[in-house]
């Protein structure tokens, strides 16, 4: 699958305004089974807090062959929304990695996202040996967790990807660390004693810089099209 994803920061007091356009706007052309997909996320903590993430899914390259966006699509946004944006971001195109990802929620039934940005050195085999194993240690554990990477293929930095893991709600999310213990144990049990301890430390050196941003978002299905599964 492949999505790209852009940031709206609104005009200081114009927040719920924002919202409303982009609900209509959204409603109006982002609708129908043949219409371009887009999925709105506002942010609730990170760097781009209060602003909405704005992802359009292809969900092939060849999709976006041809222009997504109708004139009058195009037309009502700049009439409409865009005067209510103070800044945007630059888009970022990103590739799904299924063999790292492992997400079996219905569409729609996650609402909450916890998205962690690395950035990836020459060196990636340790990172994407613990990625693939830690997706399937989630499969095995039977743990309730969506989890979805993404690799950036142009507008990040070289090496960038993404980490996306999708809760239920606030409370879900709040039991992330006990969850993730839980999947320690069995990804100890499928590659060895202290096997987590150790590839967490390779994945760490084989990133750019230690450690990695991290972001939490709210998803808005009223600002976006009809949910579609990942997996």
């Amino acid at each position: 699958m492949v999505v790209w994803l852009d940031y709206h920061t609104p005009v200081k007091g114009k927040g719920s305004e924002l919202s409303d356009a982009i609900k209509e706007k959204t409603q109006k052309y982002n609708q129908g089974a043949d219409d371009f997909k887009l999925y709105t996320w506002q942010v609730m903590a990170g760097p781009n807090q209060g602003s909405f993430a704005r992802a359009g899914v292809g969900p092939t390259w060849a999709d976006f062959d041809n222009n997504s966006v109708s004139p009058k699509e195009l037309d009502y946004w700049m009439d409409n929304v865009d005067p209510l944006i103070a800044s945007s971001t630059g888009r970022e195109y990103y590739v799904r990695s299924d063999q790292a990802s492992h997400d079996v929620a219905s569409p729609g039934e996650n609402v909450v996202g916890y998205n962690i940005d690395y950035v990836v050195g020459p060196n990636r085999d340790h990172f994407w040996k613990f990625r693939r194993n830690i997706a399937h240690a989630l499969k095995e554990s039977g743990e309730k967790l969506s989890l979805n990477v993404w690799s950036s293929s142009a507008g990040g930095p070289q090496g960038h990807v993404r980490v996306s893991f999708g809760f239920t709600s606030m409370e879900h999310y709040g039991n992330f660390r006990q969850i993730m213990n839980k999947v320690s144990e069995t990804y100890d049990e499928l590659y060895g004693n202290n096997s987590w301890d150790t590839d967490i430390e390779l994945l760490r050196e084989s990133l750019v810089m230690w450690g990695a941003q991290t972001e939490l978002v709210r998803f808005l299905p009223e600002l976006s099209s009809p949910p579609i599964s990942l997996q």
